[in-house]
């Protein structure tokens, strides 16, 4: 099994999940508790009260959210609430130097503290992003080793001679709990094995990041920061004769309406299926894949009017999906758009937004645009947004003109645009010099040429172009479904 689909994980199964947790919720109210009560001991309000109060109140609070809502397949997200930990047992560690009396009375105590919280954090964010450190004894050992020096060298004996009220005791208690249920996770965490990818920091909800790039594809994205100014205009046609014949058969089997939409729509979702990388896209100067997900977005008319409103749909598709499948579900949706008012989720977003006043709305799409940039739009917004997908299509033919190549859009993510006209008639000399009409269909891609380079589209125009041309292999699901590089 190949360790990039491997994860360390702590499901809520697991008795150390909740363990874990509680221990860090008791560590929190000590703290709290302690410092409410007046226990500040001299120290003056200001910054000891946020590093030695409220720091390690939300690192503990966090860790404790995360673990149980993201354990099981984000468990890296509990990085940061660790970081926090660390900053406030540096916090710690300086503000006992600063005090006479204290067992920390010398700079390098100091230091060697420091370098050993750093490290705590760093083991512990090496294993839980992507299994860098594959085992998780350095993390057991990094957790372990303090708290029994704790209790036996500090704790205990001073426990024993009885050298403080209990109350004083409520920080060191809070410190030993951090540290007891950093041990309890580190001691519960489970590998878990898949075939398929498992997230880790720098992927964001719509696709993971591409990590093993070339340099080039890096610098390309800051030398071309926008979509536009890095699309690439391909035009091709295709005899329309197999095309037709597969339309009309998939008419008498009974998929009223199958028309060239759906051949188009199926011949992409195969390309993708064989190429996955044209499913990749650019966010944040970053490349990302959708690992199998297929977005096909398109404007609809809810009636073939100038006045009638439109729409955008957006519909799902597998790398497995045949024919048929991409049918069903484009017409499911085509269906919900026209026989339901304007009062989609999208429709209803684009009214919200309208609503706001000029000012507002530019710096509305501005923050929005900032949080796409930094993967933190939420995944429910960009399922609504029509910006965000493998591909965008319009449908040209049924409006009686050719294709035009339309351009890509700034906000979002989409990276490919097709258009396809109607279908025209020429006349060409056959093989035996008598005059043939033979009907073709002109068709344009606009590709964002940063997410792969010209020889994979190259491979991939030709495969489409193949597919088009022979429709029937999409009545099959593919033999296999390749997966994009890690």
């Amino acid at each position: 099994m190949d360790n990039r689909y491997t994860t360390f994980g702590i499901s809520r199964r697991n008795p150390g999940c909740w363990l874990g947790a509680a221990l860090m919720l008791l560590a929190a109210a000590c703290r709290i508790v302690y410092y409410a009560m007046g226990g500040l001991q001299g120290r003056s309000i200001g910054g000891w009260v946020f590093f030695l109060v409220v720091l390690p109140a939300v690192a503990c609070l966090a860790f404790a959210a995360e673990l149980i809502g993201h354990g099981r397949d984000r468990l890296y997200k509990t990085g940061l609430p660790v970081f926090l930990g660390a900053a406030f047992f540096i916090a710690r560690v300086i503000s006992l130097y600063r005090e006479e009396g204290t067992e920390v009375n010398a700079v390098w105590h100091v230091i060697v503290c420091i370098a050993l919280y750093l490290a705590a954090f760093v083991i512990w964010d090496l294993t839980v992003n992507g299994m860098r450190i594959p085992v998780k004894l350095p993390a057991i050992l990094v957790f372990a080793l303090p708290l029994i020096y704790h209790l036996a060298v500090m704790d205990i004996p001073a426990w024993i001679r009885g050298e403080k009220p209990f109350f004083e005791w409520l920080p060191e208690t809070s410190v030993l709990l951090i540290m007891a249920g950093l041990l309890v996770c580190a001691v519960s965490m489970i590998k878990y094995m898949s075939e398929d990818f498992r997230p880790r920091r720098g992927d964001r909800p719509d696709g993971r990041l591409v990590r093993s790039l070339d340099p080039l594809n890096g610098v390309a994205i800051y030398i071309m920061p926008n979509r536009n100014g890095a699309a690439t205009y391909f035009r091709d046609t295709i005899d329309c004769a197999k095309a037709e014949d597969f339309i009309r058969r998939k008419r008498e089997e009974g998929l009223t309406g199958f028309g060239m939409l759906h051949l188009i729509a199926a011949a992409y979702v195969r390309v993708i299926a064989k190429h996955p990388a044209c499913n990749r896209f650019i966010s944040g100067q970053k490349i990302f894949t959708r690992d199998g997900e297929i977005e096909l977005a398109m404007a609809v008319k809810k009636e073939m009017t100038a006045e009638a409103p439109e729409t955008i749909i957006k519909v799902y598709f597998d790398p497995e999906d045949t024919a048929e499948d991409v049918y069903r579900k484009y017409n499911e949706q085509i269906a919900d758009a026209k026989n339901t008012p304007l009062d989609s989720g999208f429709d209803n977003l684009a009214g919200l937004i309208n609503a706001v006043p000029g000012v507002l709305k530019k710096f509305l799409v501005w923050f929005l645009k900032t949080l796409d940039y930094f993967g933190l739009l939420p995944k429910w917004l960009m399922r609504l947004s029509p910006f965000h997908g493998s591909v965008f299509v319009t449908a040209l033919g049924s409006l009686g003109i050719p294709p035009v190549f339309h351009h890509l859009y700034d906000f979002g993510n989409i990276p490919a645009f097709i258009a396809f006209g109607s279908r025209r008639t020429a006349t060409e000399t056959g093989d035996d010099g008598a005059p043939v009409k033979r009907k073709y269909m002109d068709f344009t891609i606009v590709t964002d040429e940063r997410i792969c380079d010209g020889f994979y589209y190259a491979s991939a125009f030709k495969s489409f172009r193949r597919f088009l041309n022979n429709p029937e292999k999409l009545d099959v699901p593919p033999e296999k479904v390749e997966k994009d590089v890690f």
